[in-house]
């Protein structure tokens, strides 16, 4: 007599294996949408997840409420910058308005975003990046006046976090510190280049914005002489020289004028040609024709 088995009962290995094959893609998905960032669980790149915080309805929110994994950026890539505003995404992340006490970024202020967790988020948006882009890079040491007159010097640009923490020991101040003149800079293609004064800095910066040559347009031919405001006079042999000038206003933090350059003086263009400079008024038209 013939036993009949049903067709269900029958042991069929490959369905087996699908089975535990689906079991196991099933725990890995679940488990990694519980892992990931944002948009109720479910894993998107940077840029959208940017985009939609930006479209989302945002509130303000005490920069305290940041997870603390943001300290990583903020005091790392963002050492020169402080907040200034948070804006919450609920379920999406943060949108931080940033400023810099850092004059080298072609712009004061810019935006970074963060995921709910804390992890800096990419930003590929061209005018978003080139807010926070280098115009140039500083030649350490550079100062700074803080606003109780001391100085803070910077000999790397790992030491940004230093005025920072000036911020955080001093509550309550609101204002910023101010950069000493003069200060040497590099551009793109190595070049060295010393800035005496906010204006050279001004000028920099707006060759950077519009995409100019960022060479200054003529130099001092030195040796120069300076009268400081106290009549100390200053002569700068080269250019190394131009540091006694910084040192002086780091002696002198409540002095805001500027030294004073005696004439004549003679300058060379970046095309080669010279030229004699009798004045202060013929010294800002050789400036401005710039």
């Amino acid at each position: 007599m013939r036993t009949s088995i049903p067709k269900q009962s029958i042991f069929k290995p490959g369905k087996v294996l699908y089975t535990i094959i689906g079991f196991f893609f099933s725990v890995l998905v679940l488990t990694s949408c519980s892992d990931s960032d944002g948009m109720n669980g479910l894993e998107i790149d940077d840029t959208a997840l940017i985009d939609e915080i930006e479209s989302a309805t945002r509130v303000s929110v005490a920069s305290t409420s940041l997870p603390s994994a943001t300290e990583t950026a903020l005091r790392g890539d963002f050492a020169d910058s402080y907040i200034v505003e948070v804006e919450l995404a609920k379920d999406l992340g943060y949108k931080v308005l940033l400023e810099t006490d850092n004059e080298s970024r072609v712009e004061a202020k810019s935006e970074v975003y963060f995921s709910t967790k804390g992890k800096l988020l990419k930003d590929l948006k061209e005018k978003r990046i080139r807010k926070r882009y280098k115009c140039f890079q500083f030649v350490f040491p550079i100062d700074f006046i803080m606003p109780d007159a001391t100085s803070i010097t910077l000999n790397s640009k790992d030491e940004w976090i230093m005025i920072k923490d000036w911020y955080v020991a001093n509550k309550g101040v609101k204002k910023r510190p101010e950069l000493v003149f003069p200060v040497d800079i590099t551009i793109e293609d190595g070049t060295l280049q010393t800035l005496i004064d906010r204006g050279d800095l001004r000028r920099m910066k707006d060759s950077c914005k519009k995409g100019k040559d960022k060479r200054k347009c003529f130099k001092l031919i030195l040796p120069v002489v300076y009268t400081m405001q106290d009549g100390t006079v200053i002569e700068v042999k080269e250019r190394a020289d131009f540091k006694l000038l910084r040192a002086w206003h780091k002696a002198n933090p409540t002095v805001k004028e500027k030294a004073v350059l005696n004439f004549p003086i003679d300058i060379e263009y970046k095309d080669g040609t010279s030229a004699t400079i009798n004045d202060q008024k013929a010294f800002e038209a050789a400036k401005d024709a710039c």
